[in-house]
């Protein structure tokens, strides 16, 4: 048996952090719509909250199942990883750009921008290409 690149093991727990984070958030988010004292736009913001919940939601599930694919996936799989890093970055560059993240997070956003880059960077190395390419049984 052929065993995994660090490279690759790298990327993989990357994404499980990612997808973990991203199930927090998504969780936090939820739990701010249920707990929310419904006034005259209560329901609105209800709606707004889960609303926003709904991309971190699906980008955990993205994150969580493309790293369960690392050991039996294909160039495929390594691209997905590619596009979740690149969607981790995008959207941790334009919640950090709002004044109002800013102000409220000091900058912890970056931490997602980071992850995002190295899920990237891992993920196009040639040991981790080649790890994907090889032949299946």
């Amino acid at each position: 048996m052929v065993q995994m690149p660090g490279t690759v093991k790298s990327a993989r727990a990357l994404l499980l952090v990612v997808g973990a984070g991203n199930i927090v958030a998504a969780l936090w988010l939820m739990t701010a719509a249920v707990t929310l004292q419904t006034g005259a736009m209560g329901q609105l913001i209800i709606g707004l909250l889960l609303l926003a919940a709904l991309p971190f939601g699906s980008l955990a599930a993205a994150a969580i199942v493309i790293a369960a694919k690392f050991t039996t996936g294909g160039h495929r799989v390594r691209i997905g990883a590619v596009v979740v890093g690149t969607l981790v970055i995008a959207g941790s560059l334009i919640i950090t750009s709002t004044a109002i993240s800013a102000k409220l997070h000091d900058g912890a956003w970056g931490i997602g921008v980071t992850a995002g880059a190295l899920v990237v960077v891992l993920s196009t190395r040639r040991d981790t290409r080649d790890w994907f390419d090889r032949p299946r049984r």
